[in-house]
C-alpha cells in the first residue's frame, strides 16, 4: 500500500498532462460550488500554468457563480493570472456575484450574456455570522485595495468594483445615480455595457456565446475545455469527504485490532488513510516535505495507540500521545490552505502572524465528525457484528485433523463455566484478557468498555468466545479479594 502511494504521488504530474493547449483556446467553467473548493481552486492555477506554459490563445472564464471563498479568488486574481502570458476574458453566464465578480475584474475583458448580473462582492463570512462595525471597514478597505490595483491594471472602472464591495460608496453614471449608499452594487447586463467617457462602465459587450467573444477578440484556435484529470478529481472529491474518510480509517483500524492477523478491515484502513493524504497533497493542502511530515506524524501517533492497547494497557499516556499526534496530522492536512494566506496590497495583513485557531476551524470540524462517526460505527459493529453470517464466516469451524473440539481456544472455554468470576488484567475494547483463577483467557463484554482490574463474572459461552458482564459492587453480587 505505500509503494502504490507512492507511486500515485510520483505519477500525478504525467496524468494530468494528456493533451496540449498550444494555440487553443482554453474555457474554464466556474460553476455554483466551484468557488467554494480549494481543490478546485488548485485546479485552476494549475490550468492557468499550463496555459502559458504551452502557450495557449487565450482563456474565457465561463462564469456561473453566486461566490465563494475570499482569500483564494485574492490569490487566483493577484498572482495566478497576472502571471498569465495568453490574454484572459471573462463571460457572466449568466451570474458572477461576490468573488465570481472579483475573477471577472481580474480578466482583460468581461462579456455579459443577455439575462445576466455580476457584482455583490462584499465579505461575508461563511458561516454566516455577523461582522462588526470596525472588522466590516477593516476587510472591506483591504480587500478594495486588491481590487482596485488589479482592476486599473487590467484597465477597468475601480470605482465599479469598489461600490460592488462596499456599501458606502456610490456610484453615478453620466449623471444617473446607478448605486447609492444604502445597497451594494450589482449590475445587470444592460447597465454593465452603458458607456461612460466613451468607455464601457463594466463589460465590452452582451453576446449569446463563447464563439462571439472569440470573434470579437479575434481568437482563431479551436476551443477546448478545462476538466479535472482523474486524479484531480480524487482530490476534489477526497476534500469533499475528508470526515467519511476518517470515519473509514479509523473504524477500520479499531476493528482490524479486534480480529486475529490482518485482514480486510485493516486493508480498508490502510487506503482510507492513504488517499487522505494523496487527496490532499494533489489539491493542494500539503506541498513539498510537509507531505511526509504530516504522515509521518501520523504513523508515530498510530505507533503509540497500538502501544497503549497492544502493549502497555491502561496506562493511558501513549493513547493520548498517540490520539494527539493523529490529531495534529489530520487537522493540518486538512487546513494547509489556511496556514499561509496571500497578503494584501497596501501592507494589510490579512491572515494571522502568530497562532490562530480559527485557521483550523475546517480541519477541527472534519476531524471531530470523522471521530464521532468512527465510535458510532465501532459501537455498532461491536453489537451486531459478531452475530453477522460474514464474521461467522471468518471464524475456523473445523481444523486439520479433527474438529473444533480439539483447538486450543475450545480446550480453554471447557476450564471454565457459567457464572465463573475473574478479575480482567486488560482493558476489555469489547475484547481483553481475564485472569480466572490459573487461567488466563480473552474474553468479551458486549456494548461496553471495561477499564483494567474490572471484577466479571460470566455470562454466556458461545463455542471459543466468552462473554462477560461487570460485578457491580453494590449488587450483592460475588467478589474477589483484593
Amino acid at each position: 500500500m505505500l509503494l502504490w502511494f507512492l507511486l500515485l504521488m510520483t505519477t500525478a504530474p504525467v496524468f494530468a498532462e494528456i493533451s496540449s493547449y498550444a494555440g487553443k483556446v482554453v474555457i474554464i467553467p466556474v460553476g455554483e460550488d466551484d468557488l467554494r473548493s480549494r481543490a478546485r481552486f488548485e485546479f485552476m492555477s494549475r490550468t492557468l500554468e499550463r496555459c502559458t506554459k504551452e502557450g495557449a490563445e487565450g482563456v474565457i472564464f465561463d462564469l456561473d457563480t453566486p461566490g465563494g471563498l475570499l482569500w483564494d479568488t485574492v490569490e487566483l486574481m493577484m498572482t495566478d493570472l497576472q502571471k498569465l502570458k495568453p490574454r484572459s476574458f471573462a463571460y457572466v453566464n449568466p451570474r458572477a456575484l461576490s468573488a465570481g465578480a472579483m475573477i471577472a475584474v481580474a480578466t482583460d475583458g468581461i462579456y455579459m450574456a443577455p439575462t445576466s448580473s455580476a457584482g455583490a462582492a462584499s465579505p461575508v463570512y461563511g458561516t454566516g455570522q455577523e461582522m462588526g462595525d470596525a472588522e466590516r471597514a477593516k476587510m472591506n478597505s483591504a480587500t478594495m485595495g486588491m481590487a482596485r490595483a488589479v482592476a486599473k491594471k487590467k484597465g477597468h472602472n475601480p470605482a465599479v468594483i469598489e461600490a460592488m464591495i462596499d456599501m458606502g460608496k456610490e456610484l453615478k453614471v453620466n449623471g444617473k445615480m446607478i448605486d447609492s449608499k444604502k445597497e451594494i452594487l450589482t449590475l445587470d447586463a444592460h447597465q454593465a455595457i452603458e458607456l461612460v467617457d466613451g468607455k464601457p462602465l463594466f463589460a465590452k459587450a452582451i453576446v449569446k456565446t463563447l464563439d462571439e467573444i472569440k470573434t470579437a477578440e479575434k481568437l482563431s484556435g479551436s476551443s477546448v475545455v478545462a476538466v479535472p484529470t482523474f486524479f484531480e478529481n480524487v482530490a476534489i472529491w477526497v476534500t469533499a469527504y475528508a470526515s467519511l474518510l476518517i470515519v473509514i480509517g479509523v473504524a477500520g483500524g479499531y476493528l482490524e485490532m479486534k480480529i486475529p492477523g490482518f485482514g480486510l478491515p485493516g486493508c480498508i484502513s490502510v487506503a482510507a488513510f492513504s488517499l487522505f493524504f494523496f487527496g490532499h497533497y494533489v489539491a493542494g493542502s500539503l506541498v513539498g516535505q510537509e507531505t511526509a511530515v504530516a504522515a509521518g506524524i501520523f504513523v508515530i501517533g498510530l505507533v503509540f495507540i497500538i502501544l497503549e492497547v497492544m502493549v502497555f494497557p491502561g496506562t493511558m499516556i501513549p493513547g493520548i500521545l498517540g490520539f494527539i499526534c493523529v490529531m495534529v496530522a489530520l487537522v493540518y492536512t486538512m487546513s494547509g490552505w489556511e496556514v499561509s494566506p496571500p497578503a494584501l496590497p497596501g501592507g494589510s495583513e490579512s491572515g494571522p502572524s502568530a497562532f490562530n485557531l480559527s485557521v483550523y476551524a475546517v480541519g477541527l470540524r472534519n476531524f471531530a465528525l470523522g471521530i464521532i462517526g468512527a465510535a458510532i460505527a465501532v459501537l455498532v459493529a461491536a453489537r451486531y457484528l459478531p452475530e453477522t453470517a460474514p464474521f461467522r464466516r471468518m471464524m475456523l469451524t473445523t481444523t486439520a485433523g479433527g474438529s473444533l473440539e480439539n483447538t486450543p481456544a475450545m480446550t480453554a472455554t471447557r476450564q471454565v463455566q457459567v457464572g465463573d468470576a475473574g478479575r480482567a488484567i486488560s482493558a476489555l475494547r469489547p475484547y481483553g484478557t481475564v485472569q480466572f483463577g490459573d487461567h488466563r483467557l480473552e474474553a468479551m463484554i458486549e456494548g461496553g468498555y471495561l477499564q483494567s482490574g474490572s471484577q466479571v463474572r460470566i455470562r454466556e459461552i458461545q463455542g471459543s468466545r466468552i462473554l462477560v458482564e461487570e460485578i457491580k459492587s453494590d449488587s450483592g453480587g460475588d467478589t474477589l479479594p483484593a
